[in-house]
């Protein structure tokens, strides 16, 4: 089983103690980060659920380039397949918000006996850009391009979900067809590099240029569908 540490709000006497445990976890959370031997993800959401569901996303993405830099430097990476049950997760209040911290051990990451790689599109080659494409894009989609960091794409989505202007969404691995849904495109520093407009041949939503997932090797991506 996933190891899984939640830190819950408790009863105003417990409030103390409860302090005490958050400062703890912040610092396990320090202590991991500073240690190379770990791939994490860290993000903050509107509920615990979809901090977890998106920190899980996040550190696909990071394990995915974490390997390909392995494989750039010459080392032998025979495969490169998370084990959940390897995880550690935690889940800290950080306002009125959640933060889901998840992070791996880099020998973990491999067994032997399979080659799969968790990457958005791993082995695609970069696809050219075509002419400038006049397409209208829907002001929700917008609204999302406009975010530039992790975090606030995260926040964005949640509260854009709960307003019931956004349907559905989840991490590119999940999606049931992606090609019916917009992608918000982000890399290991959690910069939003691209938002791109559903459908088999993609619209960069920030540039109006013809555009694909498979042009963003080593990054991640959320899938999400709007209500029209």
């Amino acid at each position: 089983m996933r190891k899984s540490i939640l830190i819950a709000l408790l009863l105003p006497c417990c409030m103390a103690s409860m302090a005490d445990d958050v400062e703890s976890v912040k610092k396990q959370i320090n202590g991991v980060k500073k240690d190379s031997q770990y791939i994490y993800a860290d993000v903050t959401a509107s509920t615990t659920k979809d901090a977890k569901d998106l920190a899980e996303e996040a550190l696909y993405a990071n394990i995915n380039e974490w390997a390909a830099n392995q494989k750039k430097l010459g080392k032998s990476v025979n495969t490169v397949k998370p084990h959940e049950e390897k995880w550690v997760s935690f889940a800290i209040p950080r306002g009125n918000m959640f933060r889901s911290f998840i992070y791996v051990k880099k020998s973990d990451l491999l067994p032997e006996g399979n080659t799969e790689t968790v990457s958005v599109a791993s082995t695609a080659s970069k696809v050219p850009a075509s002419p400038s494409v006049v397409t209208p894009i829907p002001a929700v989609v917008k609204d999302v391009a406009a975010c530039m960091e992790y975090d606030e794409l995260a926040a964005k989505i949640t509260r854009l979900k709960e307003e019931g202007k956004i349907s559905k969404y989840g991490r590119y691995a999940s999606l049931d067809n992606p090609q019916d849904y917009y992608l918000a495109v982000y890399n290991r520093e959690g910069k939003i590099v691209a938002v791109l407009s559903s459908g088999a041949s993609r619209i960069n939503v920030r540039t109006g240029q013809a555009d694909s997932e498979k042009n963003y090797k080593g990054c991640g991506a959320i899938g999400f569908k709007i209500n029209n």
